[in-house]
C-alpha cells in the first residue's frame, strides 16, 4: 500500500487481505485488530466504519464485527489494481 491512500482504504484493503488467508472475502471479522494493524485508534475507526457502511463497503454484524460487501470487494481489487 502507498502512503497516499486514506485510512478508509488502508482499511478495506487490510480487511479484504485478512479475510482472503482465510479463502472467504466476505468472512466476519471483529475490526479492532484490523485497526490496530493499520495503526487507527478505536474510536477513529467506529467513525470510519460507520461511513463505510453507509456507502456500502461493510456490513456491521452487532457492536464490534462487520464484513466487506461485493461493492466493497470491488472497490478494493480497483485499488489493489490502480497500484494504492
Amino acid at each position: 500500500m502507498k502512503s497516499k491512500s486514506t485510512p478508509d482504504e488502508r482499511f478495506l484493503i487490510k480487511l479484504y487481505q485478512t479475510a482472503m488467508e482465510g479463502g472467504d472475502p466476505h468472512a466476519t471479522f471483529d475490526f479492532r485488530p484490523i485497526a490496530k494493524m493499520i495503526g487507527q485508534k478505536e474510536t477513529a475507526m467506529k467513525n470510519i466504519i460507520k461511513h463505510l457502511a453507509q456507502a456500502n463497503f461493510v456490513k456491521k454484524v452487532g457492536d464490534t464485527c462487520l464484513y466487506l460487501t461485493e461493492h466493497g470487494c470491488n472497490f478494493v481489487l480497483d485499488a489493489i489494481e490502480r497500484g494504492i
